[in-house]
């Protein structure tokens, strides 16, 4: 049968499936959703251009799933190749060490010679040619062991064995403090240091305190500048394979999605995402005060505050001597001073200071209201009215009177009340705030 225009309602048709529904949604400016489209069939969808401009829930469905699996098989295609020149260089490598000690008798036991080998990537040296094929590893990726559990690989035999024991459900050795069981006494002891504040490592450049050994040669690499960690496609260099692995995402295409369309090359960063703008979950409490946070970042900064530490705040402001943690948070404040305003909405020309500014403002042309209420399904412009409206929900009261212990959902409700509590006012000393 032909399709025919006259024979649907275009607000309620799906521009996929041309199916009428009740659950369509309307395609929003810059929604995410279109590019997946584009993407995928290499089709331009315009929202003004008088065809249906609506996308139901299966079909949005379907095509993230399609753009998901479509992103892991490049992936895969990235990873194979890159480990096979990977493989292909080690092995040309070890194969020249090899030629180089042929033919090479032991040194006899009486014999002070001190043979070493030196990496070709990085001039590291070594005492065994055992130790020089394990560091390779590092600068190739490969991670040749694969737990048959999980999945998880790793590049050294010994380290499977480990983590295999991680698996085993008879942990007998146990945290007196918390009651967390480990495998291993070498893991209970590290873990014990985090309820005892024991140090036993330090830094020899600066004498930082770290509760490991591999914490002091991670940091050590923040004096060193060392950066074994190479990218097969720009060559750019970090000093941690973690590092690596989430730039190669840049080159692969890699994305995790949140349900309001975003996407993040880190589980990490979905999570915060989630708690910050939908769930307002707050998992990480402050052992001062008590108060909690959305992310461990947030929770460091906090605890800031606590210990003073002003040396924190090494970028100043020359005209108010205001002072900052980063470089960024200083080019934003310079801005109030010079009235600086390099983002314009392009709708009406508004110009705004900050990039997030000007994108709350375009909601309001645009009408797009992606944070929803996971327990009743209403819909906000801003996150933060969401945080907001879900304590209804939740009933978390995050902000706290300091005298009388009322919390309350909203700062400015506390800074209200707390003006009840002021010193002198007789009339209002040692009555309920509530009813006057």
């Amino acid at each position: 049968m032909d399709f025919k225009l006259d024979n649907i309602q275009i607000e309620k048709c799906c521009r996929i499936c041309l199916t009428e529904k009740d659950d369509v949604q309307q395609f929003q400016v810059m929604d995410p959703v279109l590019n997946m489209i584009e993407t995928l069939c290499e089709l331009e969808i315009h929202i003004l251009d008088g065809l249906p401009s609506a996308i139901c829930e299966f079909c949005k469905e379907e095509i993230k799933k399609y753009y998901v699996f479509r992103k892991e098989i490049i992936d895969n295609d990235c990873k194979l190749k890159k480990a096979f020149e990977e493989q292909k260089r080690l092995q040309e490598i070890l194969d020249d060490y090899y030629s180089d000690i042929e033919g090479v008798s032991t040194p006899k036991p009486e014999s002070n010679i001190k043979k070493s080998y030196i990496c070709d990537i990085c001039h590291k040296e070594v005492k065994t040619i055992y130790s020089l094929r394990r560091h390779l590893k590092i600068h190739t990726g490969v991670k040749p062991h694969v737990c048959n559990v999980c999945g998880k690989s790793f590049a050294e035999s010994g380290n499977l064995v480990k983590h295999i024991n991680n698996h085993n459900q008879y942990k007998r050795l146990q945290c007196n403090e918390c009651g967390k069981k480990f495998y291993e006494r070498t893991k209970l002891t590290i873990h014990m240091r985090r309820h005892t504040g024991e140090k036993p490592y330090s830094c020899t450049v600066c004498s930082k305190a770290f509760a490991t050994s591999s914490q002091v040669q991670v940091h050590m690499k923040k004096h060193t500048k060392e950066k074994p960690y190479q990218c097969t496609v720009c060559q750019k260099s970090f000093p941690y394979s973690g590092s690596l692995v989430t730039h190669m995402k840049i080159h692969t295409g890699t994305k995790l999605f949140c349900n309001c369309g975003k996407s993040f090359t880190q589980k990490v960063h979905l999570d915060n995402h989630i708690r910050t703008k939908h769930t307002d979950e707050r998992p990480f409490m402050c052992s001062e005060c008590g108060q909690r946070f959305s992310t461990k970042e947030q929770l460091k900064t906090h605890n800031r505050h606590h210990r003073g530490d002003i040396r924190q705040k090494e970028h100043h402001c020359k005209s108010c001597s205001k002072a900052f943690m980063t470089a960024r948070e200083l080019r934003i404040h310079l801005r109030t001073h010079t009235n600086e305003r390099p983002y314009q909405c392009d709708f009406c020309g508004t110009k705004f200071k900050t990039s997030s500014h000007m994108n709350s403002h375009r909601r309001i042309h645009t009408g797009q209201k992606n944070h929803i209420c996971s327990f009743c399904h209403k819909a906000f412009r801003e996150s933060s009215s969401l945080k907001v409206h879900l304590r209804i929900h939740t009933g978390v009261r995050p902000y706290t009177c300091s005298v009388c212990k009322m919390s309350f959902t909203q700062s400015n409700t506390r800074n209200t009340h707390m003006r009840t509590h002021r010193t002198g006012d007789s009339n209002t000393q040692g009555k309920n705030p509530l009813f006057y």
